[in-house]
């Protein structure tokens, strides 16, 4: 695996950020597609702009608050002498987003702090559930956060042509959890009728890694089938009350000929990683996880 990831959270406050961090050289590309949304250095990484890739990418609770967790990434990575070199030196690439979680636990946000450390326990092998910025997850909020079930942090991988595909959502959703094959809701609302308050504050974060070559324009191509991929799980999705951001990101320098292999995968990994996000999370702060509730 061509990064490495690590989780920083504080289960009694609820919430907590995630760092990705990328070692060699990359092409980068970010989409936001939902309404409501969160995030830091996104329009550097559009198709045409000087940079082309990151160094780190962070996901973080505690709403427009927790973006200061990026910070932390920074200064973890500008002690390693990791970033954008430039004749004032170097300036670590640090792009991430967040989800709004103030709501669950006690009100608290992801700082700098937080996001050093989260750098700090970076590991090859990424944990899943409630931890990291999904601590505070939850989905499922058409009728109020007291309808609402807990979701997560999930990865999901598939193999094109021997090289890996490695998504990474965080479901915060307004929309329920469906499976993309059977139709089957997994998480989501658990009563009928209508809830006491309405929830506009949610977001699904995504990050999608290539372990081969493709361009930014081509990566900037793929956004819509991510989209396509969450939207078969997901539901509704990048709607006004989302913020929905996704990243793509791709390492390698071998290409990939199969096309549909390439769509095929793409799929395979992102609706894993949806459904492994809430069917590995724990309940936290009152909020019954998939495995606790019957909806």
């Amino acid at each position: 695996m061509s990064f490495q990831a690590g989780h920083y959270q504080d289960f009694s406050k609820a919430t907590g950020c995630t760092v990705f961090l990328f070692e060699q050289p990359n092409r980068a590309v970010a989409a936001v597609r939902g309404g409501a949304p969160g995030g830091r250095e996104t329009a550097t990484l559009f198709p045409g702009n000087l940079v082309e890739g990151v160094d780190a990418i962070f996901f973080s609770g505690g709403s427009a608050l927790g973006l200061s967790c990026g910070e932390g990434v920074v200064d973890f990575l500008r002690e390693r002498k990791k970033g954008f070199k430039t004749p004032g030196g170097t300036v670590p690439i640090v792009a991430g987003a967040v989800i709004y979680d103030l709501e669950v636990g006690e009100p608290a946000f992801p700082d700098r702090e937080w996001g050093y450390n989260a750098a700090l326990s970076s590991e090859k092998v990424v944990k899943e559930g409630t931890i990291g910025a999904g601590t505070g997850a939850t989905v499922g909020k058409l009728m109020g956060m007291e309808g609402a079930a807990k979701g997560g942090f999930g990865k999901g991988r598939a193999k094109v042509e021997g090289e890996e595909i490695s998504a990474f959502v965080v479901t915060n959703s307004w929309g329920n959890i469906y499976h993309p094959r059977t139709g089957e809701l997994v998480a989501g609302v658990k009563m009928k009728g209508r809830g006491t308050t309405f929830s506009p504050f949610n977001t699904t974060l995504t990050l999608v890694v290539f372990d081969f070559f493709l361009s930014r324009e081509e990566l900037f191509s793929l956004v819509g089938v991510v989209h396509s991929a969450l939207a078969s799980c997901i539901r509704p999705f990048a709607t006004l009350y989302d913020g929905d951001t996704i990243f793509l990101v791709s390492t390698g320098k071998k290409k990939v000929s199969n096309y549909l292999s390439l769509i095929s995968g793409i799929y395979e990994s992102v609706t894993e990683g949806v459904l492994n996000s809430v069917t590995k999370a724990t309940g936290l702060a009152g909020i019954l996880a998939k495995n606790d509730i019957i909806v």
